[in-house]
């Protein structure tokens, strides 16, 4: 049998289960189809949705941009790649295997807005591991928007996802991210030395974390 692992909160994971499965091989088919089917709760000021067509244009303003690319581990988003990743974001999202990941559409409350995005990656089932991204438009900079949801996030990890460890790796140059995790709690683990080219130089990434008993 099949089950959530979500019991005694007020979110639920969908499931599609077998009761007496045998074979080894249709439990994990089964276990492969946990599909996420919950939002991380609202802040004061903002909400989580899934995404819709009407972010493409949006999304594409600011992935295109090289001022936000210079930190984002990659080169500036094509309109083509932005469609894809709406594509991949729209429905709900498989969460029970290493590199399952889970993208949320950020928006003011009571609006449709998108002003920034979060990611929550599952690195490590077994050692319940979660790696946390965050995106936040330029026009929107300045505002505290990525610390309230990475916050809010960070917690839905811990509460609903059942994760131990929730992680951020950043370029060193992103000054702005690392002041978020300090802010939300994380703690600086790591330097790891030109760890990765980003246009075209060698750069530093910089590993924080956070532990479910710490907050």
């Amino acid at each position: 049998m099949i089950a959530t692992t979500l019991a005694d909160t007020e979110y639920h994971v969908k499931v599609l289960s077998l009761s007496d499965v045998e074979d080894a091989v249709w439990a994990e088919a089964v276990v492969s189809l946990l599909m996420i089917d919950v939002l991380p709760p609202e802040t004061e000021r903002l909400a989580f949705r899934r995404f819709d067509a009407a972010d493409l244009e949006p999304m594409y303003s600011y992935q295109r941009r090289e001022d936000y690319a210079q930190h984002a581990w990659r080169g500036p988003r094509t309109r083509e790649e932005c469609e894809r990743a709406l594509a991949e974001n729209t429905g709900l999202r498989p969460w029970s295997r290493d590199g399952d990941h889970i993208r949320f559409a950020v928006s003011p409350k009571g609006s449709r807005e998108l002003v920034g995005e979060i990611v929550l990656t599952l690195t490590d089932v077994e050692a319940a591991q979660v790696e946390i991204g965050w995106v936040v438009h330029p026009d929107h900079a300045g505002q505290g928007i990525a610390s309230e949801a990475a916050r809010a996030a960070i917690e839905f990890a811990f509460g609903s996802l059942g994760a131990h460890r929730v992680c951020a790796s950043l370029d060193a140059l992103n000054v702005s991210s690392a002041k978020v995790c300090e802010r939300v709690g994380m703690r600086l683990e790591a330097t790891l030395r030109q760890s990765h080219r980003q246009l075209g130089e060698w750069r530093d990434e910089l590993i924080y974390a956070v532990l479910a008993d710490e907050l």
